[in-house]
């Protein structure tokens, strides 16, 4: 390809990248510049202009309406995330470094949850929460689709864990503590837990978008 060639190929590609980004940032900007104005100055005509004067009246509206369900939210996505996060670490770390008769089988078991879809499960267990509302009051509430979300995300954070520690995490750092006369769960928290962030920043993410 020679250097006329080059120019005119980098030349559309950076055209496209500027039409697309034009196409994704004008509806933003529509959507930033009308939120500022007062109610009275929005219309179709002045979509496109620049406030006339700041008004902060509709994201302050906004504000109290979505707080308490925006809380609501962070308080399961995080909650989940960080409870099958910590599950799956010490799950991942019995299936990778301290096996035991039938842990294979086990593993496999775990990971048939991962082809479980949301919408196989939403029904029935709408239905069980239902039916064990009228002795279990609190059945509707956050808790449970906290526990939940992090049943759910369990088969996932394992195998992410499990692969991390089976890969990354050296043998030898685990035979020692246990020359040392360390437990698993001492081995764990003082050995691997310290260097399993890039695990944990991975499952953290995954969970909290799927909670989300």
């Amino acid at each position: 390809m020679s250097e006329a060639q080059k120019w005119a190929a980098t030349s559309v590609r950076y055209v496209l990248l500027i039409v697309f980004a034009i196409a994704i940032l004008t509806p933003l900007y529509v959507l930033l510049v009308t939120s500022l104005k007062d109610s009275g100055d929005v219309t179709p005509a002045t979509a496109w202009d620049l406030p006339t004067r700041l008004s902060v009246d509709g994201w302050a509206a906004a504000i109290a309406k979505l707080a308490p369900p925006l809380v609501r939210s962070l308080t399961l996505a995080v909650s989940a995330a960080v409870l099958s996060s910590i599950i799956g670490a010490i799950n991942g770390f019995v299936f990778a470094r301290w096996k035991f008769p039938g842990s294979h089988v086990i593993f496999v078991l775990f990971l048939f949850g991962m082809f479980i879809p949301y919408q196989a499960i939403m029904i029935p267990l709408q239905g069980m929460m239902l039916e064990m509302q009228g002795w279990a009051p609190w059945i509707q509430g956050i808790p449970t689709l906290i526990l939940a979300h992090t049943v759910y995300g369990i088969p996932i954070c394992t195998l992410i864990f499990r692969n991390y520690y089976a890969t990354a995490v050296p043998k030898e750092i685990i035979e020692a503590a246990r020359v040392d006369g360390a437990g698993m769960l001492r081995t764990l928290g003082s050995v691997v837990l310290p260097v399993s962030a890039p695990a944990f920043v991975v499952t953290l993410i995954w969970q909290f978008t799927s909670a989300w």
